[in-house]
């Protein structure tokens, strides 16, 4: 029995070209971005340094100050591999498979999530350190963290 296959084309009716005020605690991790470090904040209660920073811990609720520089090295905790992308509202194929990992960085309790680059999804596996890419020209958003790529 020969089985069959249906192909579904999805159409999300809206898109999310908006702006907002990220706070000062992401301001000044984007601003951290724009040169080349990645800023977390240390709960001065259970000592968890937290990525992208926060203003209020989520283990011990404590409120969280003190910005320390983490990363740029880090390990691979968890991935999955894309097929499509979403333009203007419509699925589309993404042409070529990517990656989206959970990587927590040397000297972060907490786990970011970043495109993975110059590994083939096959050969992607939890455990492997990856080191952080930053945009050749910051343009001050999140998008200066490029991608994270494996360290040889």
């Amino acid at each position: 029995m020969s089985e069959k296959y249906h192909l579904v084309k999805s159409f999300v009716p809206f898109t999310f070209g908006y702006k907002y005020r990220v706070g000062k605690w992401l301001d000044r991790y984007i601003d951290a971005l724009a040169e080349g470090k990645i800023l977390g904040v240390k709960c001065p209660d259970c000592g968890r340094v937290i990525v992208p920073p926060r203003s209020v811990c989520g283990t011990c609720h404590a409120k969280l100050e003190e910005f320390v520089e983490v990363g740029p090295f880090g390990e691979l905790v968890n991935f999955t591999v894309g097929h499509v992308k979403i333009e203007t509202g419509e699925v589309k194929d993404a042409g070529e498979p990517y990656i989206v990992g959970m990587i927590k960085l040397d000297g972060a309790d907490s786990l970011i999530t970043g495109l993975v680059k110059g590994v083939d999804p096959k050969g992607l596996k939890p455990g492997i350190r990856l080191k952080a890419v930053f945009a050749d020209e910051p343009k001050g958003t999140v998008k200066d963290l490029a991608h994270f790529t494996p360290v040889e």
